[in-house]
């Protein structure tokens, strides 16, 4: 309504805002709280989930591995990169593991008498 809507004399009642105004302030408790509340909901969402899945346990299981390896960017070439260290690494140890047997054995059929030579 405008005032020329309005007969003379009479005013518009205007109603006061009920309530206290609010305030935009951060309380570390309500914070808090608003995590401690997303956290247990995304715990139970996803027992949930994995207690409807249309899976088997170890199906759900590879499925979710593979998923987390493809966001940690293992199937990338550091991924691969990381892995053919690895194998690396561990066929490195076990060549010295049977270097070592193999000494160990030669030193073990060595005669008495005769002197130790190594190869």
């Amino acid at each position: 309504m405008t005032a020329a809507d309005t007969p003379e004399g009479a005013r518009e009642r205007t109603q006061r805002p009920r309530g206290r105004a609010y305030k935009n302030t951060g309380n570390a408790r309500s914070v808090s709280m608003l995590g401690l509340g997303m956290a247990i909901g995304a715990v139970l969402g996803a027992g949930v989930a994995l207690l409807v899945a249309p899976h088997s346990g170890s199906d759900t299981r590879r499925v979710i591995t593979r998923r987390v390896d493809r966001l940690r960017g293992k199937r990338g070439v550091w991924g691969k990169l990381g892995r053919e260290l690895r194998r690396a690494a561990a066929a490195k140890k076990k060549a010295g593991e049977i270097e070592a047997k193999r000494k160990e054995i030669s030193l073990r059929d060595v005669a008495p008498g005769n002197p130790i030579t190594l190869p």
